[in-house]
Protein backbone atom coordinates (compact mmCIF):
# COMPACT_ATOMS: atom_id res chain seq x y z
CA UNK A 1 0.00 0.00 0.00
CA UNK A 2 2.74 2.28 0.50
CA UNK A 3 3.87 2.47 -3.00
CA UNK A 4 0.17 3.54 -4.44
CA UNK A 5 0.48 6.66 -1.28
CA UNK A 6 3.55 8.04 -2.83
CA UNK A 7 2.75 6.94 -6.83
CA UNK A 8 -0.67 9.55 -5.83
CA UNK A 9 1.53 11.49 -4.49
CA UNK A 10 3.39 11.87 -7.21
CA UNK A 11 0.54 12.16 -9.38
CA UNK A 12 -1.15 15.03 -7.53
CA UNK A 13 -1.36 19.00 -8.83
CA UNK A 14 1.68 20.57 -8.67
CA UNK A 15 1.97 24.37 -8.24
CA UNK A 16 0.95 26.51 -11.00
CA UNK A 17 4.86 27.75 -11.29
CA UNK A 18 6.26 24.34 -11.32
CA UNK A 19 4.39 23.35 -13.96
CA UNK A 20 5.55 26.01 -16.06
CA UNK A 21 8.92 25.68 -15.25
CA UNK A 22 8.41 21.93 -16.58
CA UNK A 23 7.02 22.89 -19.88
CA UNK A 24 9.93 25.17 -20.03
CA UNK A 25 12.26 22.30 -20.00
CA UNK A 26 10.45 20.53 -21.58
CA UNK A 27 10.26 22.95 -24.51
CA UNK A 28 14.34 23.23 -24.49
CA UNK A 29 14.84 19.78 -24.61
CA UNK A 30 12.83 19.30 -27.37
CA UNK A 31 14.41 22.64 -29.38
CA UNK A 32 17.88 21.02 -28.34
CA UNK A 33 17.43 17.56 -30.18
CA UNK A 34 16.42 19.29 -33.37
CA UNK A 35 19.92 20.71 -33.35
CA UNK A 36 22.39 20.15 -35.88
CA UNK A 37 24.88 17.81 -34.19
CA UNK A 38 28.26 19.64 -33.97
CA UNK A 39 31.61 18.51 -36.04
CA UNK A 40 33.60 15.87 -34.77
CA UNK A 41 36.93 18.19 -33.38
CA UNK A 42 39.41 16.54 -36.83
CA UNK A 43 36.42 17.67 -39.09
CA UNK A 44 36.42 21.32 -37.61
CA UNK A 45 40.12 21.42 -37.12
CA UNK A 46 40.45 20.63 -40.73
CA UNK A 47 38.18 23.52 -41.81
CA UNK A 48 39.87 26.19 -39.69
CA UNK A 49 43.24 24.92 -40.90
CA UNK A 50 41.82 26.00 -44.59
CA UNK A 51 40.64 29.30 -43.94
CA UNK A 52 43.98 30.19 -42.27
CA UNK A 53 45.71 29.02 -45.12
CA UNK A 54 43.49 30.08 -48.12
CA UNK A 55 44.88 32.45 -50.48
CA UNK A 56 43.54 36.28 -49.77
CA UNK A 57 40.86 37.38 -51.86
CA UNK A 58 43.29 39.98 -53.54
CA UNK A 59 45.72 37.68 -54.89
CA UNK A 60 42.96 34.79 -55.76
CA UNK A 61 41.23 38.12 -58.66
CA UNK A 62 44.50 38.64 -59.74
CA UNK A 63 45.38 34.95 -60.30
CA UNK A 64 41.83 34.95 -62.28
CA UNK A 65 42.78 38.16 -64.24
CA UNK A 66 46.07 37.18 -65.09
CA UNK A 67 44.00 33.53 -66.09
CA UNK A 68 41.63 35.85 -68.60
CA UNK A 69 44.40 37.65 -69.56
CA UNK A 70 45.67 34.39 -71.35
CA UNK A 71 43.13 32.81 -72.83
CA UNK A 72 42.23 36.51 -74.25
CA UNK A 73 45.84 36.01 -76.03
CA UNK A 74 45.49 32.48 -77.43
CA UNK A 75 41.64 33.97 -78.25
CA UNK A 76 43.66 36.70 -80.44
CA UNK A 77 46.15 34.58 -81.93
CA UNK A 78 43.52 32.21 -82.96
CA UNK A 79 41.85 34.85 -85.10
CA UNK A 80 44.57 37.43 -85.68
CA UNK A 81 43.73 38.73 -88.94
CA UNK A 82 39.72 38.87 -89.14
CA UNK A 83 40.52 41.00 -85.24
CA UNK A 84 43.29 42.90 -85.87
CA UNK A 85 42.00 44.14 -89.37
CA UNK A 86 38.99 45.66 -87.75
CA UNK A 87 40.29 47.29 -84.36
CA UNK A 88 43.24 48.94 -86.62
CA UNK A 89 40.92 50.47 -88.66
CA UNK A 90 39.27 51.35 -85.73
CA UNK A 91 42.45 53.04 -83.63
CA UNK A 92 43.60 54.45 -86.94
CA UNK A 93 40.34 56.32 -87.78
CA UNK A 94 39.54 57.78 -84.22
CA UNK A 95 42.00 60.35 -83.00
CA UNK A 96 41.28 58.93 -79.39
CA UNK A 97 40.60 55.67 -78.59
CA UNK A 98 39.99 53.96 -75.12
CA UNK A 99 40.20 50.03 -74.50
CA UNK A 100 38.58 49.87 -71.38
CA UNK A 101 36.84 46.86 -68.59
CA UNK A 102 32.95 48.16 -69.64
CA UNK A 103 32.12 51.14 -71.38
CA UNK A 104 31.39 54.96 -70.25
CA UNK A 105 28.34 54.93 -68.88
CA UNK A 106 28.88 51.99 -67.21
CA UNK A 107 32.90 50.99 -66.49
CA UNK A 108 33.32 47.37 -64.80
CA UNK A 109 36.40 47.98 -63.06
CA UNK A 110 37.86 51.07 -60.78
CA UNK A 111 40.64 51.65 -63.29
CA UNK A 112 38.38 52.21 -66.20
CA UNK A 113 36.03 54.27 -64.22
CA UNK A 114 39.12 56.48 -63.11
CA UNK A 115 40.68 56.65 -66.41
CA UNK A 116 36.71 57.97 -68.02
CA UNK A 117 36.62 60.44 -64.75
CA UNK A 118 40.49 61.53 -65.79
CA UNK A 119 39.30 61.91 -69.37
CA UNK A 120 36.10 63.53 -68.73
CA UNK A 121 38.05 66.21 -66.44
CA UNK A 122 40.38 66.84 -69.23
CA UNK A 123 37.59 67.24 -71.73
CA UNK A 124 39.39 64.62 -73.88
CA UNK A 125 37.00 64.58 -76.69
CA UNK A 126 35.99 63.23 -79.42
CA UNK A 127 36.36 59.73 -77.07
CA UNK A 128 36.20 56.21 -78.96
CA UNK A 129 35.85 53.56 -76.37
CA UNK A 130 35.91 49.93 -76.82
CA UNK A 131 35.10 47.30 -74.64
CA UNK A 132 37.55 44.73 -73.83
CA UNK A 133 34.92 42.54 -71.77
CA UNK A 134 33.07 41.84 -74.88
CA UNK A 135 34.89 39.30 -76.41
CA UNK A 136 38.19 38.02 -75.58
CA UNK A 137 40.13 38.17 -78.36
CA UNK A 138 39.61 42.67 -77.98
CA UNK A 139 41.34 42.06 -74.47
CA UNK A 140 44.30 39.71 -76.42
CA UNK A 141 44.69 42.62 -78.89
CA UNK A 142 45.09 45.30 -77.02
CA UNK A 143 47.34 43.28 -74.74
CA UNK A 144 49.71 41.84 -77.25
CA UNK A 145 49.74 45.02 -79.24
CA UNK A 146 50.64 46.98 -75.72
CA UNK A 147 52.38 44.58 -73.78
CA UNK A 148 50.65 46.08 -71.38
CA UNK A 149 48.28 43.13 -69.18
CA UNK A 150 45.91 45.77 -67.31
CA UNK A 151 43.32 47.83 -69.18
CA UNK A 152 42.57 50.15 -69.71
CA UNK A 153 44.47 51.39 -72.76
CA UNK A 154 44.71 54.32 -74.18
CA UNK A 155 45.50 55.43 -77.97
CA UNK A 156 46.32 58.93 -79.48
CA UNK A 157 46.72 59.29 -83.58
CA UNK A 158 47.06 55.35 -83.94
CA UNK A 159 49.59 54.79 -81.05
CA UNK A 160 49.57 53.42 -77.72
CA UNK A 161 49.67 56.58 -75.42
CA UNK A 162 49.66 55.37 -72.00
CA UNK A 163 48.35 52.59 -69.49
CA UNK A 164 46.55 53.27 -66.25
CA UNK A 165 49.28 54.55 -64.57
CA UNK A 166 50.41 56.35 -67.50
CA UNK A 167 47.52 58.42 -67.21
CA UNK A 168 47.59 58.87 -63.44
CA UNK A 169 50.89 60.24 -63.48
CA UNK A 170 49.64 62.98 -66.08
CA UNK A 171 46.32 63.43 -64.73
CA UNK A 172 48.34 64.23 -61.51
CA UNK A 173 50.86 66.75 -63.05
CA UNK A 174 48.16 68.28 -65.35
CA UNK A 175 49.91 67.12 -68.47
CA UNK A 176 46.89 65.40 -69.86
CA UNK A 177 44.94 68.48 -70.30
CA UNK A 178 47.44 70.06 -71.61
CA UNK A 179 48.47 67.40 -74.01
CA UNK A 180 44.52 66.19 -75.15
CA UNK A 181 42.16 68.21 -73.37
CA UNK A 182 40.28 71.61 -74.95
CA UNK A 183 38.54 73.97 -73.37
CA UNK A 184 36.18 74.66 -76.02
CA UNK A 185 33.64 72.28 -74.50
CA UNK A 186 33.58 73.30 -71.24
CA UNK A 187 30.96 75.90 -70.18
CA UNK A 188 31.15 79.65 -69.98
CA UNK A 189 29.44 82.78 -67.99
CA UNK A 190 28.38 82.07 -64.67
CA UNK A 191 30.04 78.13 -64.68
CA UNK A 192 32.93 79.26 -67.23
CA UNK A 193 36.07 76.99 -67.03
CA UNK A 194 33.51 74.17 -65.48
CA UNK A 195 32.49 70.92 -67.06
CA UNK A 196 29.68 71.37 -69.46
CA UNK A 197 26.08 71.01 -67.18
CA UNK A 198 23.96 67.58 -69.03
CA UNK A 199 20.35 68.75 -69.33
CA UNK A 200 17.96 66.23 -70.21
Amino acid sequence: QAWLAQLAAALAPLPLATMMLARVAARQITVSGLRPLARPASVAGAALARRAFAASPLETTAKLYEDVVDKSLKEFQANQQAVAADLDAEIANNKVVLFMEGTPDAPKSEPSLNAIKMLTEAQVVPLTAVDVLAHPAILGYTVAKTSKRRAPHLYVNGSFYADYDGLMAQHTTGQLATALGTTATKSTGVFGGELPIATY
